[in-house]
């Protein structure tokens, strides 16, 4: 769960980094280059947590690959920053369907 979650912190911190360049110069394809590339790392984010929460739980799990409530925040926050509405309904109903979570 380590690995996915500092993964997942690397696509964050890249979106937020990517978001900060936004500031208004760029050019019209520039500015779609760097929002398509903001979603594509908050999708990327959704992906590496649905993978964590399949790998935990297939039988005989390891119990260390339980996805954390911080993991589920990170992907989340990616995903609102992308304006992924869809992508932020999934991760919801999964933590609220009961995917158990280490605090």
């Amino acid at each position: 769960a380590i690995v996915f979650t500092a993964a997942i912190k690397a696509h964050s911190t890249s979106i937020n980094a990517t978001l900060s360049g936004l500031d208004g110069s760029e050019d019209e394809v520039s500015k779609v280059q760097k929002q398509e590339q903001i979603k594509a790392s908050a999708k990327r984010c959704e992906d590496l947590l649905q993978e964590l929460c399949l790998l935990y739980q297939l039988p005989g799990n390891d119990s260390s690959l339980k996805p954390s409530s911080v993991t589920f925040e990170l992907v989340i926050g990616a995903l609102t920053l992308a304006e992924e509405w869809e992508g932020v309904k999934r991760i919801t109903a999964l933590r609220e369907e009961g995917m158990p979570q280490r605090d």
